[in-house]
């Protein structure tokens, strides 16, 4: 029992993320991932030429999992999106003032069975968040509760505090 109590302790405790601004690393993964996608999706095809934009949307739509979510409070944006079994070091974001994306990333090697084979699984997960108008990413913040991401940013034209 005091190891389920435990384990339920360390899944409710609040994670801070880190948060990239105006980063092209993260971008840039996603894109690849997409290239490599779009470009399997043409071999499939037979190859054939003519059919560039229809293969990338497709993969674009396999690769990017959309967030359709989008809470706003006052002048703040809120992203509460569930990534359950992940842990807060396999989760990068990137925030930059049009768009959140996030990178989820997990492999785990297990122990080969009869074959004495290692295997090795990897879930790699892409989401992305299209601002409904500009934030500022220096404001933007992220934490993982209860195997949930909960992304925050500041609307840029949002009126200061300043009194």
């Amino acid at each position: 029992m005091a190891s389920q109590t435990a384990a339920t302790r360390s899944k409710d405790s609040l994670a801070e993320l880190k948060v990239r601004k105006n980063d092209n690393e993260l971008p840039d993964r996603a894109n690849d991932a997409v290239a490599r996608r779009a470009h399997s999706l043409f071999l499939a095809a037979g190859a054939e030429d003519g059919h560039d934009l229809t293969h990338w949307l497709q993969a674009e739509s396999e690769v990017l999992r959309r967030i359709p979510d989008i809470r706003e409070a006052a002048s703040w944006y809120t992203v509460n999106v569930p990534l359950p079994g992940f842990e807060a070091e396999q989760i990068h974001v990137n925030v930059d003032a049009a768009r959140a994306l996030v990178a989820a990333d997990k492999t785990q090697l297990g122990d080969g069975g009869l074959d004495g084979m290692q295997t090795r699984t990897e879930e790699l997960v892409y989401l992305v968040a299209h601002w409904p108008s500009a934030v500022d990413p220096a404001t933007a913040s992220a934490y993982l509760k209860n195997e949930s991401l909960i992304l925050t940013a500041k609307r840029a034209d949002a009126p200061s505090a300043k009194a």
